[in-house]
């Protein structure tokens, strides 16, 4: 076997996996997931199944090794590979998504430190167990796989579209809004997590197996990833970076858990019978690659979530999720206590640095992974002792709108951190103000972050205790770069949600009287009620190559996905006859107030049909 991967690996990139599939072609499945204003703790369902399906239903292609646990909160800032499945020539015209809501955890942010558990329901207000929600490609661009050739299919599930949260009766609605698309819908970082299948440092490539999120089964192919003299590794609690990396990976042998973080990139694109093109070539590079007892261990529990408070070297962590040492995945709503020592190894992912940094360097804000030995406190609350074992921090989030600028950083008046509402944290000991948080940002542009402008800023939390700056900001949001969140619903529904609609733009009706308790653009902390703006905003298509509009239909649980914004107005000229009914509508894009200008990069469209 290892020779076989070898010889794979000698290989240039995207062509082992092909030589593996002989006459056949392979698909790249991604699963990624869209916020809501409606903000969620948690949001862990099950994923039963994900098939792929030919026009006439009588070929089915298998995309996920097992049912698995998704919390997709964790999935709003990455995509998951699912599976990279072999299959001959053929093409596929819709995705079939299952999933599970009969022991979902799904935990509301009201500002609380639990959370709201809600219980979710279908829209006739019974309890939601598995729902199969079938969703149809472009019909000018469905999926192709190619002999030899290597293609991407791209899954997003909706938050904002797919619930309706009721705190009053701790219910939330769940209507699956989920969309696909054969060409790329975002640039988000990929996530690739399965066994170790090989290593090559002549090559700067190594091998994965597939075994998404946090399961035990791996299958479904094996995807060849490119690394470089910057990719930074984690391999059994060890930093290095380049060639040393790939060496030190390779010494964690073969069936090692392993997970690389990067981008995958699409090209050599085939002439389709229409217009349209697929993608027949996928690559994935990484930035980061975690391997060994750094990704999960028999010897350690892993804590993962947010740390809220620190006192010595005791960590209070929110929303926390447990992977025991024997597998088990628990979320555990409300706090959880971590105890570091002076032993304690803190690692940095994704930092050039080798070696081991304080434990100081956990502060209020920071996002940790921690592993030790895990027992239940008398008052029931988790506790994990880390003084012996090792914990690595991982990029963190700020949001708020700017107090002040300076030259080379802002502060800020906070609103969350690490997506967590503000009013959990006590910063106590930190050396923050959270209403003048101060944020490092070296060469970022600053030019679009002036006073009362909403930011949000990725990084890490500066030590525990230090002198400002209280995080340091590798990238940065402005208004002018965040992904605006537009959100109505109609309750029962409408009609007329819109005073016009044409392939030049909707014109969406704020006088409507149907409009329900869900109606606001949202610009990182920044919340505009559209009710109450002077004129109809103006929603049009955003000029990229990522757009992804759909139509969803909840009495049959189909939704109709389309890669061109004309296509989709067509179709919605049919449909939104005058008798079919609108109960809800998402759109993603750039928010220009001035103007009431939204210009989208996806649209959903829920009708009652």
């Amino acid at each position: 076997m290892r020779g076989a991967w070898s010889k794979l690996l000698a290989v240039p990139l995207g062509l082992a996996l092909m030589a593996a599939a002989a006459c056949n072609g392979s698909a790249v499945v991604t699963l990624t997931a869209t916020p809501s204003s409606d903000s969620f703790l948690a949001y862990r369902v099950g994923l039963v199944s994900a098939q792929l399906m030919t026009s006439n239903g009588n070929t089915s292609l298998k995309v996920l090794p097992a049912g698995t646990t998704v919390d997709f909160v964790k999935l709003l800032d990455l995509s998951e590979v699912l599976g990279v499945p072999t299959a001959a020539k053929g093409t596929y015209t819709s995705a079939v998504i299952t999933l599970d809501y009969s022991a979902a955890q799904i935990v509301y942010d009201d500002g609380s430190v639990n959370g709201v558990a809600l219980t979710p329901v279908t829209a006739s207000g019974q309890a939601a167990g598995q729902i199969s929600v079938t969703v149809n490609l472009d019909p000018n661009d469905p999926f192709r796989i190619s002999v030899k050739k290597i293609s991407l299919l791209a899954l997003d599930f909706n938050l904002a579209a797919s619930n309706v949260v009721d705190t009053g009766a701790m219910t939330v609605t769940v209507t699956p809004m989920i969309t696909a698309s054969a060409t790329p819908i975002d640039t988000k970082q990929v996530r690739i997590r399965g066994p170790l299948v090989s290593a090559n440092t002549g090559g700067l490539f190594f091998s994965s197996g597939i075994a998404p999120f946090e399961g035990t089964v791996s299958g479904f192919g094996a995807l060849s990833i490119a690394t470089s003299a910057t990719t930074s590794y984690e391999v059994n609690g060890t930093a290095s970076t380049g060639a040393a990396g790939l060496t030190q990976l390779a010494g964690a042998g073969q069936g090692a858990m392993s997970v690389a973080l990067g981008t995958l990139t699409t090209s050599d694109t085939i002439a389709a019978p229409t217009s349209a093109s697929t993608p027949s070539t996928v690559s994935f590079t990484a930035s980061q690659v975690l391997a060994g007892s750094s990704v999960q261990a028999a010897s350690f529990d892993r804590i993962s979530g947010m740390v809220s408070a620190r006192s010595g070297n005791t960590l209070t962590v929110e929303d926390a999720t447990l992977i025991a040492a024997d597998g088990t995945n628990t979320f555990i709503a409300g706090t959880t206590i971590v105890n570091l020592g002076a032993n304690t190894l803190v690692t940095m992912l994704g930092q050039s640095a080798v070696g081991f940094f304080s434990p100081q360097q956990v502060s209020v804000g920071s996002a940790i992974v921690a592993f030790g030995a895990a027992t239940s406190s008398g008052s029931g609350n988790i506790v994990l002792d880390a003084s012996a074992g090792r914990v690595r921090l991982d990029p963190s989030t700020a949001s708020g709108l700017v107090a002040a600028q300076g030259t080379a950083g802002l502060s800020l008046n906070l609103a969350s951190l690490g997506d967590r509402s503000i009013r959990v944290y006590d910063f106590i000991g930190s050396g923050a103000d959270p209403a003048q948080y101060s944020v490092a940002t070296v060469a970022l542009d600053l030019a679009n972050s002036g006073v009362g402008a909403p930011v949000i800023v990725s990084g890490f939390p500066n030590s525990f205790g230090v002198a400002p700056p209280n995080f340091t900001a590798t990238t940065l949001l402005d208004p002018t770069t965040i992904q605006a969140e537009l959100v109505v619903d109609w309750g029962a529904g409408t009609a007329a949600p819109f005073a016009s609609f044409d392939s030049s733009g909707i014109d969406l009706n704020v006088q409507n009287g149907s409009i329900g308790p869900r109606h606001q653009i949202q610009i990182g902390s920044q919340i505009i009620n559209i009710v109450g703006l002077s004129s109809d905003p103006l929603i049009t298509p955003a000029a990229a190559s990522t757009e992804v509009f759909a139509i969803g239909h909840s009495a049959t649980s189909t939704i109709q996905s389309f890669n061109s914004y004309a296509d989709f107005i067509a179709q919605l000229q049919t449909e939104l006859n005058g008798v079919t009914l609108a109960t809800g509508m998402t759109a993603v894009g750039q928010y220009t107030a001035s103007t009431l200008a939204f210009s989208a990069m996806s649209i959903t469209l829920f009708l009652n049909d």
